[in-house]
Order: structure tokens, then sequence, then C-alpha cells
């Protein structure tokens, strides 16, 4: 009998021990008290978008939403000389005649010696951005291309884009500087 009894609880600690590694293996065990789940991580995470409003604390960031802006849905050239996104942009701030231009050099350690061509800049006008180019090789009086938006349009072109995660990256890869 005592044989028998001893194969039982054998048998039932073996059982339960079996259990516990699978409820253990499975995740299924109780989490020791004061412990929080943590909510999982996914890839796929939502979407952020860009506002206005972080447009108006953030000047680089506007300077940036500006320059992916131009460089993806202005029509004009000479915009893509400043496309390469690793070398980053230099922006000048130049006062001509009472209006802050803002020059915007490709590469954002470019050097005096190196700014020899007009580069691309643009203006802010209260919501309003006007973009300009120097046309280089022309014959016109006017040899400045220009295109004009709104920065609320170029949030908007950018969170239809889906873009706000990309222009913050920009923002950080750009160097202010005053003349």
């Amino acid at each position: 009998m005592r044989k028998r009894s001893g194969l039982i609880i054998s048998i039932f600690l073996l059982g339960l021990g079996l259990i516990g590694f699978m409820l253990i293996t499975q995740g299924q065990v109780d989490k020791p008290a004061g412990q929080i789940d943590q909510p999982r991580q996914t890839k796929a995470t939502k979407y952020q978008p860009l506002s206005t409003a972080s447009l108006k604390t953030n000047r680089k960031l506007q300077y940036a939403s500006i320059i992916y802006y131009a460089i993806n849905h202005v029509h004009i050239q000479r915009w893509q000389e400043v496309s390469d996104l690793r070398s980053g942009w230099q922006v000048e701030l130049s006062k001509t005649n009472g209006t802050t231009r803002y020059l915007v050099w490709p590469d954002k350690n470019i050097t005096s010696k190196e700014k020899q061509l007009t580069p691309n800049w643009f203006e802010i006008s209260g919501r309003t951005v006007i973009y300009h180019s120097f046309e280089v090789h022309t014959a016109e009086e006017d040899e400045d291309q220009h295109d004009a938006t709104t920065q609320d349009h170029i949030v908007k072109q950018i969170n239809l884009d889906r873009a706000a995660r990309k222009v913050w990256r920009m923002s950080g890869n750009l160097v202010v500087q005053n003349r």
C-alpha cells in the first residue's frame, strides 16, 4: 500500500509540475504583486501629424518643412539642387530692403568659398511662403522664378504625404546662420 500511495503522489507531483511548466511557457502565470504589464511595441506606430503650431515654436522645423515642400511640390527645377537629405542644408538669414530672405544652401557644412552661385531662397510674409530661384542661363529681364503657397498648405501636404517624421529628421540636419 505504501508503494502504491508513493507512486500516486509521484504521478500527482509530476502532473502538477507539467501543468506549471506549460503555464509558465505560455505566459499565463500570474505576475508577482506590483509588476505591471507593459504594452508591446509594434513596428507600425500611429502617424503623428505635423501642426502649424509646432512650426511656430520651432523655426528649424518650419524651415525644414518649407524645404521639404520645395523639393517635392514646387515646380522650379533649381530647388532640386537642395534635395540631398544626407548632406543637409544651411539656411542663411539675409535682410534686403526690409525683407528677410532665407537663403538655402545645399550641405549644412558649406563654406563661404563654396558659395559662388546665387542660392535658392524663400521669404515668409504673414502665413505666405514665396519660393525664389535665380535662373542661371537666361536672357529674360526677370531672372527670378518664384512660386507661392501658405504655411497651412505646406503642413497639409506634408501630412497627406505622411512625411512628418521625415521633416523632423530634416530639421536635425539643418544649420541656421544670420548674415
